[in-house]
């Protein structure tokens, strides 16, 4: 499960809810697709943080190099 994509995760995710849903599941089997699912949010949830951390990262960079450029022209235009 280590190498699996987000979507990959997502995807099946959704296959344990709707089994779920469903409830004609023997209770082990139940119990089991259910501990598949936490352990699977979990992991999605920690993909997605890790996502949000790097998109801040990069745009708060694009952010300072855009000011730097801008200052860089308001000097241009003061000579």
């Amino acid at each position: 499960m280590a190498n699996e994509t987000f979507e990959h995760r997502l995807e099946r995710l959704r296959e344990i809810v709707e089994r779920l849903e469903r409830g004609d599941l023997p209770l082990e089997e139940g119990v089991a697709l259910y501990k598949e699912g936490l352990v699977l949010s979990k992991e999605c949830g920690r993909q997605l943080d890790a996502a949000r951390h790097e998109v801040r990262i990069v745009s708060e960079g694009l952010v300072r190099e855009f000011d730097a450029l801008e200052s860089l022209g308001a000097e241009d235009d003061e000579q």
